[in-house]
């Protein structure tokens, strides 16, 4: 789908992705336009799916995840791990990729033996390669206009 956004569209884009809670009015104040014009635009935004939701980032050692972990996973045919996936809550993205591979995600572990269960459990589907998380560079970087 394309999106016809204008500069004032893509400011508001910008400050939401910096802070969902910011109110309309001190968005019209930093881009100087009123409150019922940010509302209306963020509706617009809203509606056309440009804007597909509101989260709070939670840091996952508040749950005891200790281990975050890229598993690669090679599967036949299809997709049969899609709705085992979706339903374990330690694996918090998951993309169907080209190459060898037919799957990437992102795993959260308490330890090193719970990530073992869920590669133990996730094997049924094929084989499973992984490497564990030591530092993170870039998460959660906003979403802008592209450069090139």
């Amino acid at each position: 789908m394309e999106y016809n956004l204008d500069a004032y569209d893509r400011k508001i884009l910008a400050l939401v992705q910096q802070d969902a809670r910011m109110s309309h009015a001190e968005m019209g104040r930093q881009i100087h336009l009123s409150q019922p014009s940010v509302s209306e635009r963020i509706k617009r935004l809203e509606s056309t799916g440009a804007i597909r939701g509101y989260h709070a980032t939670i840091n996952p050692a508040v749950f005891g995840y200790q281990i975050t972990a890229m598993i690669r996973l090679s599967t036949q045919q299809g997709r049969p791990y899609a709705d085992f996936v979706s339903e374990l809550p330690e694996i918090i993205d998951c993309y169907t990729v080209t190459g060898e591979d037919g799957a990437v995600m992102r795993v959260l572990a308490t330890d090193v033996a719970h990530l073992q269960r869920i590669i133990d459990r996730l094997n049924r589907f094929g084989s499973t390669s992984t490497a564990i998380v030591l530092t993170t560079h870039v998460a959660g970087k906003a979403v802008s206009t592209p450069t090139a």
